[in-house]
Protein backbone atom coordinates (compact mmCIF):
# COMPACT_ATOMS: atom_id res chain seq x y z
CA UNK A 1 0.00 0.00 0.00
CA UNK A 2 1.33 3.35 -1.11
CA UNK A 3 1.36 6.44 1.23
CA UNK A 4 -1.20 7.91 -0.66
CA UNK A 5 -3.51 5.30 0.00
CA UNK A 6 -6.05 5.27 2.92
CA UNK A 7 -9.39 3.21 4.17
CA UNK A 8 -12.22 5.66 2.94
CA UNK A 9 -13.71 6.17 6.98
CA UNK A 10 -16.52 6.85 8.06
CA UNK A 11 -15.72 10.24 10.18
CA UNK A 12 -14.24 11.42 6.31
CA UNK A 13 -17.71 11.18 4.91
CA UNK A 14 -20.32 13.70 5.26
CA UNK A 15 -24.15 13.87 4.21
CA UNK A 16 -25.90 17.73 3.41
CA UNK A 17 -29.25 18.02 2.55
CA UNK A 18 -29.45 21.84 1.30
CA UNK A 19 -32.83 23.54 1.24
CA UNK A 20 -36.60 22.43 3.13
CA UNK A 21 -36.93 18.84 0.85
CA UNK A 22 -33.06 18.06 0.60
CA UNK A 23 -33.42 18.52 4.80
CA UNK A 24 -36.06 16.37 5.29
CA UNK A 25 -34.30 13.69 3.26
CA UNK A 26 -31.37 14.20 5.38
CA UNK A 27 -33.18 14.15 8.62
CA UNK A 28 -35.28 10.87 7.19
CA UNK A 29 -31.77 9.14 6.45
CA UNK A 30 -30.25 10.15 9.89
CA UNK A 31 -33.52 8.54 11.71
CA UNK A 32 -32.71 5.07 9.99
CA UNK A 33 -29.25 5.00 9.55
CA UNK A 34 -26.65 3.48 12.38
CA UNK A 35 -22.95 4.15 12.16
CA UNK A 36 -23.63 6.88 9.36
CA UNK A 37 -21.22 9.25 8.35
CA UNK A 38 -22.30 12.79 9.89
CA UNK A 39 -25.40 14.15 8.60
CA UNK A 40 -26.42 17.91 8.49
CA UNK A 41 -29.20 20.28 7.28
CA UNK A 42 -28.72 23.50 5.42
CA UNK A 43 -31.25 25.85 5.62
CA UNK A 44 -31.94 29.22 5.79
CA UNK A 45 -35.25 29.44 7.30
CA UNK A 46 -34.11 28.42 10.99
CA UNK A 47 -37.60 27.57 12.03
CA UNK A 48 -37.78 25.12 9.37
CA UNK A 49 -34.57 23.47 11.09
CA UNK A 50 -35.73 23.43 14.21
CA UNK A 51 -38.39 20.78 13.50
CA UNK A 52 -35.83 18.58 12.56
CA UNK A 53 -35.19 15.92 15.11
CA UNK A 54 -31.92 14.14 13.56
CA UNK A 55 -30.13 15.99 11.25
CA UNK A 56 -27.24 18.71 12.37
CA UNK A 57 -28.87 22.07 11.46
CA UNK A 58 -26.68 25.04 9.57
CA UNK A 59 -28.20 28.24 8.81
CA UNK A 60 -27.13 30.13 6.41
CA UNK A 61 -28.11 33.93 5.13
CA UNK A 62 -28.76 35.08 8.61
CA UNK A 63 -28.20 38.42 7.52
CA UNK A 64 -30.02 38.24 4.28
CA UNK A 65 -32.93 36.44 5.13
CA UNK A 66 -33.46 37.12 9.11
CA UNK A 67 -33.91 33.49 9.68
CA UNK A 68 -36.44 33.10 7.25
CA UNK A 69 -37.15 30.87 3.98
CA UNK A 70 -36.28 32.44 0.86
CA UNK A 71 -39.79 32.87 -0.63
CA UNK A 72 -38.16 31.02 -3.34
CA UNK A 73 -36.17 33.42 -5.01
CA UNK A 74 -32.99 31.21 -6.11
CA UNK A 75 -31.08 34.33 -5.89
CA UNK A 76 -31.46 35.07 -2.34
CA UNK A 77 -30.44 31.47 -2.05
CA UNK A 78 -27.27 31.78 -3.80
CA UNK A 79 -26.26 34.88 -1.51
CA UNK A 80 -27.40 33.01 1.65
CA UNK A 81 -24.41 30.47 1.21
CA UNK A 82 -22.63 32.84 -0.58
CA UNK A 83 -22.61 34.94 2.61
CA UNK A 84 -21.78 31.85 4.83
CA UNK A 85 -19.62 30.13 2.43
CA UNK A 86 -16.54 30.30 5.07
CA UNK A 87 -18.87 28.15 6.87
CA UNK A 88 -19.57 25.85 4.06
CA UNK A 89 -15.98 25.47 3.62
CA UNK A 90 -15.04 24.39 7.17
CA UNK A 91 -17.86 21.79 7.11
CA UNK A 92 -16.01 19.77 4.44
CA UNK A 93 -13.03 20.30 5.58
CA UNK A 94 -11.28 17.13 6.13
CA UNK A 95 -13.84 15.08 4.40
CA UNK A 96 -12.76 13.23 1.02
CA UNK A 97 -16.08 12.52 0.25
CA UNK A 98 -19.41 14.61 0.79
CA UNK A 99 -23.17 13.51 -0.62
CA UNK A 100 -25.17 16.49 -1.79
CA UNK A 101 -29.20 15.95 -1.68
CA UNK A 102 -31.04 18.96 -2.90
CA UNK A 103 -34.57 18.98 -4.00
CA UNK A 104 -34.39 21.23 -7.01
CA UNK A 105 -36.90 24.17 -7.41
CA UNK A 106 -37.33 26.16 -4.69
CA UNK A 107 -35.14 28.96 -3.75
CA UNK A 108 -32.51 27.14 -1.15
CA UNK A 109 -32.09 23.98 -2.65
CA UNK A 110 -31.46 25.55 -6.27
CA UNK A 111 -30.05 28.40 -5.31
CA UNK A 112 -27.48 27.48 -2.62
CA UNK A 113 -26.99 23.67 -3.98
CA UNK A 114 -24.37 24.90 -6.21
CA UNK A 115 -22.33 26.79 -4.04
CA UNK A 116 -22.78 23.92 -1.24
CA UNK A 117 -21.00 21.78 -4.02
CA UNK A 118 -17.83 23.88 -4.89
CA UNK A 119 -17.10 24.40 -1.27
CA UNK A 120 -17.15 20.79 -1.37
CA UNK A 121 -14.87 20.67 -4.30
CA UNK A 122 -12.74 23.38 -2.90
CA UNK A 123 -11.77 21.57 0.11
CA UNK A 124 -10.95 18.22 -2.33
CA UNK A 125 -14.05 16.02 -1.28
CA UNK A 126 -15.16 13.98 -3.91
CA UNK A 127 -18.63 15.64 -4.61
CA UNK A 128 -21.93 13.39 -5.25
CA UNK A 129 -25.28 14.88 -5.66
CA UNK A 130 -28.76 13.53 -5.68
CA UNK A 131 -30.98 16.28 -7.34
CA UNK A 132 -34.69 15.61 -7.62
CA UNK A 133 -36.79 17.34 -9.96
CA UNK A 134 -40.32 18.16 -9.05
CA UNK A 135 -43.32 16.74 -9.17
CA UNK A 136 -45.55 18.08 -12.00
CA UNK A 137 -48.42 19.30 -9.85
CA UNK A 138 -45.74 22.35 -8.35
CA UNK A 139 -45.91 23.94 -11.36
CA UNK A 140 -44.16 24.56 -14.86
CA UNK A 141 -42.22 27.63 -12.98
CA UNK A 142 -40.54 25.26 -10.13
CA UNK A 143 -39.65 22.80 -12.92
CA UNK A 144 -37.48 25.48 -14.58
CA UNK A 145 -36.24 26.83 -12.44
CA UNK A 146 -35.04 23.41 -11.08
CA UNK A 147 -33.77 22.82 -14.73
CA UNK A 148 -31.57 26.14 -14.23
CA UNK A 149 -30.39 24.66 -10.95
CA UNK A 150 -29.22 21.09 -12.12
CA UNK A 151 -27.34 22.81 -14.97
CA UNK A 152 -25.21 24.47 -12.25
CA UNK A 153 -24.77 21.97 -10.30
CA UNK A 154 -23.33 19.61 -12.74
CA UNK A 155 -20.51 22.49 -13.34
CA UNK A 156 -20.02 22.14 -9.59
CA UNK A 157 -20.27 18.49 -8.64
CA UNK A 158 -17.84 15.11 -10.21
CA UNK A 159 -21.60 13.39 -10.02
CA UNK A 160 -25.10 14.71 -10.58
CA UNK A 161 -27.69 11.87 -9.84
CA UNK A 162 -31.09 13.02 -11.24
CA UNK A 163 -34.02 11.75 -9.35
CA UNK A 164 -37.39 13.07 -11.75
CA UNK A 165 -40.02 13.15 -8.71
CA UNK A 166 -42.73 12.97 -11.06
CA UNK A 167 -41.43 9.58 -12.86
CA UNK A 168 -41.57 8.14 -9.04
CA UNK A 169 -44.83 8.94 -8.71
CA UNK A 170 -45.55 7.30 -11.86
CA UNK A 171 -43.95 3.75 -10.35
CA UNK A 172 -45.93 4.14 -7.15
CA UNK A 173 -50.14 4.02 -6.90
CA UNK A 174 -52.29 6.27 -8.22
CA UNK A 175 -53.71 6.76 -4.56
CA UNK A 176 -50.56 7.94 -2.35
CA UNK A 177 -51.17 11.32 -0.84
CA UNK A 178 -48.68 14.58 -1.73
CA UNK A 179 -47.21 13.76 2.00
CA UNK A 180 -46.97 10.14 0.46
CA UNK A 181 -45.14 11.17 -2.49
CA UNK A 182 -42.43 13.44 -0.95
CA UNK A 183 -41.87 10.66 1.63
CA UNK A 184 -41.55 7.87 -1.08
CA UNK A 185 -39.02 10.16 -3.07
CA UNK A 186 -37.02 10.72 0.33
CA UNK A 187 -36.96 6.77 0.81
CA UNK A 188 -35.37 6.62 -2.52
CA UNK A 189 -32.94 9.28 -2.36
CA UNK A 190 -32.09 7.92 1.09
CA UNK A 191 -31.03 4.82 -0.83
CA UNK A 192 -29.15 6.04 -3.30
CA UNK A 193 -26.89 7.38 -0.82
CA UNK A 194 -26.77 4.56 1.77
CA UNK A 195 -25.92 2.15 -0.91
CA UNK A 196 -22.86 4.37 -2.22
CA UNK A 197 -21.36 4.47 1.30
CA UNK A 198 -22.33 1.18 2.54
CA UNK A 199 -20.46 0.24 -0.63
CA UNK A 200 -17.39 2.35 0.11
CA UNK A 201 -17.01 1.63 3.73
CA UNK A 202 -18.34 -1.90 4.41
CA UNK A 203 -16.06 -4.76 3.98
CA UNK A 204 -18.46 -6.82 1.73
CA UNK A 205 -18.39 -9.56 -0.93
CA UNK A 206 -16.72 -7.59 -3.67
CA UNK A 207 -15.72 -4.48 -3.36
CA UNK A 208 -16.59 -1.35 -5.00
CA UNK A 209 -13.21 1.12 -4.05
CA UNK A 210 -12.65 4.59 -3.92
CA UNK A 211 -10.28 4.77 -6.48
CA UNK A 212 -13.37 3.62 -8.94
CA UNK A 213 -15.63 6.20 -7.89
CA UNK A 214 -13.17 8.42 -9.03
CA UNK A 215 -13.12 6.98 -11.94
CA UNK A 216 -16.59 7.24 -12.53
CA UNK A 217 -16.27 10.86 -11.53
CA UNK A 218 -14.07 11.72 -14.13
CA UNK A 219 -15.55 9.78 -17.28
CA UNK A 220 -18.99 10.29 -16.65
CA UNK A 221 -20.15 12.71 -18.83
CA UNK A 222 -23.92 13.96 -18.19
CA UNK A 223 -25.95 13.93 -15.29
CA UNK A 224 -26.25 10.28 -13.98
CA UNK A 225 -29.97 8.42 -13.75
CA UNK A 226 -30.64 6.26 -10.64
CA UNK A 227 -33.49 2.92 -9.95
CA UNK A 228 -33.73 1.22 -6.81
CA UNK A 229 -35.32 -2.48 -6.06
CA UNK A 230 -35.44 -4.53 -3.40
CA UNK A 231 -36.80 -8.08 -2.89
CA UNK A 232 -37.78 -10.92 0.04
CA UNK A 233 -38.09 -14.59 0.03
CA UNK A 234 -36.95 -17.20 -2.24
CA UNK A 235 -36.82 -14.82 -5.91
CA UNK A 236 -35.41 -11.47 -3.64
CA UNK A 237 -32.55 -11.22 -5.75
CA UNK A 238 -33.83 -11.65 -9.04
CA UNK A 239 -37.36 -9.56 -7.83
CA UNK A 240 -34.89 -6.55 -6.95
CA UNK A 241 -32.81 -6.60 -10.33
CA UNK A 242 -36.09 -6.30 -12.13
CA UNK A 243 -37.95 -3.64 -10.05
CA UNK A 244 -35.06 -1.54 -10.62
CA UNK A 245 -34.47 -2.04 -14.20
CA UNK A 246 -38.12 -1.92 -14.83
CA UNK A 247 -38.04 1.77 -13.00
CA UNK A 248 -39.86 4.64 -14.85
CA UNK A 249 -36.86 6.38 -13.55
CA UNK A 250 -34.26 4.68 -15.82
CA UNK A 251 -37.24 4.78 -18.40
CA UNK A 252 -38.43 1.17 -17.71
CA UNK A 253 -34.62 -0.17 -18.60
CA UNK A 254 -34.40 1.81 -21.64
CA UNK A 255 -31.53 4.12 -20.04
CA UNK A 256 -29.60 0.92 -18.95
CA UNK A 257 -29.58 -0.55 -22.55
CA UNK A 258 -28.26 2.86 -23.86
CA UNK A 259 -26.34 3.70 -21.07
CA UNK A 260 -21.97 3.59 -21.48
CA UNK A 261 -21.60 2.93 -17.94
CA UNK A 262 -23.32 1.28 -15.59
CA UNK A 263 -22.97 1.14 -11.14
CA UNK A 264 -24.57 -1.76 -9.96
CA UNK A 265 -24.65 -1.78 -6.31
CA UNK A 266 -26.04 -5.17 -4.36
CA UNK A 267 -26.66 -4.85 -0.50
CA UNK A 268 -27.47 -7.61 1.84
CA UNK A 269 -27.35 -9.71 4.71
CA UNK A 270 -24.85 -12.33 6.44
CA UNK A 271 -27.19 -14.51 4.15
CA UNK A 272 -26.56 -13.17 0.66
CA UNK A 273 -25.43 -15.95 -1.92
CA UNK A 274 -22.90 -15.96 -4.65
CA UNK A 275 -25.38 -17.16 -6.95
CA UNK A 276 -27.60 -14.11 -6.02
CA UNK A 277 -24.83 -11.80 -7.12
CA UNK A 278 -25.10 -13.78 -10.41
CA UNK A 279 -28.43 -13.17 -10.94
CA UNK A 280 -28.26 -9.54 -10.76
CA UNK A 281 -25.41 -8.91 -12.89
CA UNK A 282 -26.70 -11.56 -14.77
CA UNK A 283 -30.18 -9.31 -15.35
CA UNK A 284 -28.22 -6.43 -15.58
CA UNK A 285 -25.38 -7.59 -18.59
CA UNK A 286 -28.96 -8.90 -20.54
CA UNK A 287 -30.35 -5.25 -21.09
CA UNK A 288 -26.79 -3.30 -20.79
CA UNK A 289 -24.96 -2.83 -24.24
CA UNK A 290 -22.18 -5.32 -24.22
CA UNK A 291 -19.34 -2.80 -24.92
CA UNK A 292 -20.84 -0.70 -21.32
CA UNK A 293 -18.78 -0.71 -18.44
CA UNK A 294 -19.99 -1.84 -15.75
CA UNK A 295 -18.90 -1.10 -12.09
CA UNK A 296 -20.02 -3.75 -9.56
CA UNK A 297 -19.81 -3.54 -5.07
CA UNK A 298 -21.98 -6.40 -2.83
CA UNK A 299 -21.92 -5.27 0.93
CA UNK A 300 -23.43 -7.02 3.48
CA UNK A 301 -25.59 -4.98 6.22
CA UNK A 302 -26.87 -7.18 9.00
CA UNK A 303 -30.22 -5.20 9.07
CA UNK A 304 -30.65 -6.74 5.78
CA UNK A 305 -30.84 -10.15 6.48
CA UNK A 306 -33.42 -12.10 4.16
CA UNK A 307 -33.51 -8.94 2.06
CA UNK A 308 -31.95 -7.81 -1.05
CA UNK A 309 -31.39 -4.61 -2.43
CA UNK A 310 -30.19 -3.49 -5.91
CA UNK A 311 -29.30 0.10 -6.83
CA UNK A 312 -28.11 1.22 -10.51
CA UNK A 313 -26.37 4.50 -11.06
CA UNK A 314 -26.41 4.86 -15.10
CA UNK A 315 -24.40 7.03 -17.33
CA UNK A 316 -25.29 7.14 -20.82
CA UNK A 317 -21.86 9.01 -21.46
CA UNK A 318 -17.99 7.97 -21.24
CA UNK A 319 -15.38 9.94 -21.85
CA UNK A 320 -12.33 8.00 -20.83
CA UNK A 321 -9.50 9.53 -20.60
CA UNK A 322 -7.69 6.18 -18.97
CA UNK A 323 -8.87 2.21 -19.66
CA UNK A 324 -11.91 1.65 -17.40
CA UNK A 325 -11.66 -1.38 -15.89
CA UNK A 326 -12.64 -4.36 -17.00
CA UNK A 327 -13.71 -5.64 -13.68
CA UNK A 328 -14.85 -4.77 -10.30
CA UNK A 329 -11.74 -4.73 -7.53
CA UNK A 330 -10.59 -7.34 -5.84
CA UNK A 331 -12.46 -7.61 -2.57
CA UNK A 332 -9.25 -8.47 -0.62
CA UNK A 333 -7.75 -4.46 -1.53
CA UNK A 334 -10.90 -2.65 0.38
CA UNK A 335 -8.40 0.65 0.43
CA UNK A 336 -9.13 4.25 -0.59
CA UNK A 337 -7.24 5.50 -3.22
CA UNK A 338 -8.02 8.83 -1.43
CA UNK A 339 -7.64 12.49 -3.64
CA UNK A 340 -4.68 15.28 -3.11
CA UNK A 341 -6.30 18.06 -0.82
CA UNK A 342 -7.51 20.22 -4.21
CA UNK A 343 -10.82 20.16 -5.97
CA UNK A 344 -10.81 16.81 -7.86
CA UNK A 345 -10.28 16.72 -11.55
CA UNK A 346 -14.36 16.96 -12.52
CA UNK A 347 -15.62 18.13 -16.23
CA UNK A 348 -15.91 21.53 -15.73
CA UNK A 349 -16.92 24.37 -17.82
CA UNK A 350 -14.70 27.19 -18.94
CA UNK A 351 -15.11 29.95 -16.08
CA UNK A 352 -12.56 32.26 -17.82
CA UNK A 353 -12.75 35.79 -18.37
CA UNK A 354 -13.81 36.64 -22.15
CA UNK A 355 -10.98 35.78 -23.98
CA UNK A 356 -11.50 37.91 -27.45
CA UNK A 357 -14.54 39.89 -27.37
CA UNK A 358 -12.31 42.94 -27.01
CA UNK A 359 -14.76 44.73 -24.74
CA UNK A 360 -13.59 47.76 -23.25
CA UNK A 361 -15.78 48.53 -20.14
CA UNK A 362 -14.55 52.18 -19.64
CA UNK A 363 -16.20 53.32 -23.07
CA UNK A 364 -20.02 53.79 -23.12
CA UNK A 365 -20.53 56.00 -20.00
CA UNK A 366 -22.71 59.43 -20.04
CA UNK A 367 -20.69 62.77 -19.22
CA UNK A 368 -20.21 64.04 -15.78
CA UNK A 369 -22.25 60.66 -14.72
CA UNK A 370 -20.46 58.60 -11.99
CA UNK A 371 -20.03 55.05 -11.44
CA UNK A 372 -22.94 52.50 -9.77
CA UNK A 373 -21.09 50.37 -7.16
CA UNK A 374 -22.82 48.69 -4.49
CA UNK A 375 -20.78 46.76 -1.65
CA UNK A 376 -17.78 47.55 -4.00
CA UNK A 377 -19.29 45.87 -6.70
CA UNK A 378 -19.07 48.09 -10.17
CA UNK A 379 -22.45 47.65 -11.60
CA UNK A 380 -21.53 49.52 -14.70
CA UNK A 381 -20.03 46.26 -15.55
CA UNK A 382 -21.73 43.95 -17.63
CA UNK A 383 -23.25 41.03 -15.34
CA UNK A 384 -21.76 38.09 -18.02
CA UNK A 385 -18.42 39.88 -17.71
CA UNK A 386 -18.43 40.51 -13.66
CA UNK A 387 -19.43 36.98 -13.14
CA UNK A 388 -17.03 35.61 -15.98
CA UNK A 389 -19.84 34.19 -17.91
CA UNK A 390 -18.27 32.70 -21.11
CA UNK A 391 -21.10 33.64 -24.21
CA UNK A 392 -21.74 30.89 -26.47
CA UNK A 393 -20.44 30.71 -30.18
Amino acid sequence: MTSSETPLTIDRIVVVGVGGGGCNAVDAMAAEWTNAPALVAINTDAQSLEGLQHARPLVIGRKITNGLGTGGDTDVGRLAAEDDIGALRELFAGKDLAFIVATLGGGTGTGAAPLVARAAQEAGALTIVFATLPFDFEGDRRLSQARQGLAKLRDQADIVVVVPNQDLFAAASSHLSAEEAFRLADYHLGMGVFAIWKLLVTRGVVNLDFATLRMVSRCSDEACLFSYGEGKGSDRAADAVQTALRSPLVGGGKAVAEAEAVIISILGGPDLALREIETVMTAVRDVARKDSNLFMGAAIDLAWAGAVAVTLVVSQRWNADEPAAASAPAPESGKADLPAPKPSSRKKRDSALQPSLGLDVAKGMFKDVERTAIDGVDMDIPTFIRRRVVLEK
